[in-house]
């Protein structure tokens, strides 16, 4: 239910009525109408019906446009390594270990590779672990 609503139509305070569901009305389909409840609220003074979001609602859509945000800096940050040559856009298999990587420097052996060449620079220790 979340916090108290005002009346945008005379600022009287709002009642939580009870959750209703819009589903099949008009159009099941139709991208505009909501598959979850929604809150009815009721303003005692003047009548008037509001719907809003349930409050688990917003905290998930939220939360999905936080991990957007995070999703959308990782691949930012990704892009930058790449272009700056700290890492590779495709994994490629370490030549000292073996071990399936993007980094330039091995994070099992130690092993560096120049990453426009591909070449080993330093080789790495294989048994380091």
């Amino acid at each position: 239910m979340g916090e108290k609503k005002t009346c945008p139509a005379c600022g009287g305070a709002m009642e939580y009525e009870r959750l209703v569901r819009m589903e099949g009305w008009p159009d099941p389909n139709s991208d505009h109408l909501p598959a979850f409840p929604m809150e009815l609220h009721i303003c005692p003074k003047c009548g008037r019906g509001e719907l809003y979001l349930p409050q688990e609602e917003l905290e998930r859509r939220e939360t999905e446009q936080r991990e957007e945000e995070e999703d959308r800096a990782w691949l930012l940050d990704f892009q930058e390594k790449v272009k700056a040559g700290e890492i590779s856009a495709q994994i490629f298999i370490c030549p000292t270990c073996g071990n399936p990587r993007r980094d330039r420097r091995c994070p099992i052996c130690g092993s560096v590779v120049d990453l426009e060449t591909m070449e080993e620079t330093l080789p790495g220790d294989p048994d380091r672990k």
